[in-house]
């Protein structure tokens, strides 16, 4: 969960994750490609990228003990999933996470997920530089939708590689100030959109939920 840096509420990580999915739901445009797979494993993927720690969850985010962070990333990790390219974006995102650390339970957990990955891409013959190329789509969607969280001022920039076919790269740039949130360039499908996630009041959650709705704006940058 994410503590709320305004107020006393705090926002659930199945929150975080509907954002990140709203985001890869309205990829595309004339400057930016679809991913070359489903489009719904696509968006699942990406929604679902921190299912390890279920609803209304009670680990904050940044304070958690790495125990209890492992424990969760490997549990996420593992749950069994029928969409072998959904689960892989989760898989690749939760590696790239273990991988931010090189404390010896965390290298082990790293090199754990490697070998899972690695048999994962042979059994259901998918595209390895694909998938590498989605995961900075992962971490720009969870890194924005990870800042917005928090409420409180922010910014961010996620290579990403634009076009099918090509090697170039561009820094995709997000910039929070409260609810409204610019992006540049613009990567999506419509001009701007709007939407909010539910957070809830720090006393008495979980077990007493007080629901606060969290909205966003979220448009280019003004020319």
């Amino acid at each position: 969960m994410f503590k709320s840096k305004l107020r006393p509420i705090v926002i659930p990580q199945t929150e975080h994750e509907k954002l990140a999915g709203a985001l890869a739901f309205l990829w595309g445009n004339a400057q930016f490609d679809r991913p070359n797979i489903d489009f719904s494993s696509f968006v699942a993927g990406v929604e679902l990228h921190d299912r390890g720690y279920g609803f209304m969850d009670t680990a904050p985010l940044l304070e958690t003990a790495e125990a209890r962070w492992l424990q969760l990333t490997r549990q996420g990790f593992y749950l069994p999933m029928a969409d072998p390219s959904a689960d892989l974006i989760i898989k690749l995102h939760l590696k790239r996470l273990t991988s931010y650390d090189n404390s010896a339970p965390r290298q082990t957990l790293l090199a754990e997920m490697a070998s899972v990955i690695e048999n994962q891409i042979a059994q259901y013959q998918l595209d390895q530089e694909e998938f590498l190329r989605i995961d900075r789509i992962t971490n720009f969607c969870d890194s924005l939708s990870f800042s917005f969280c928090f409420e409180q001022p922010a910014q961010g920039t996620i290579n990403v590689f634009p076009k099918q076919g090509s090697d170039a790269q561009i820094p995709l740039h997000y910039a929070i100030n409260g609810g409204n949130i610019t992006i540049d360039p613009w990567p999506f499908t419509v001009e701007s959109f709007t939407g909010y996630l539910v957070g809830y009041q720090s006393q008495g959650y979980p077990a007493v939920p007080d629901p606060v709705i969290v909205p966003y704006r979220i448009n280019k940058k003004p020319a």
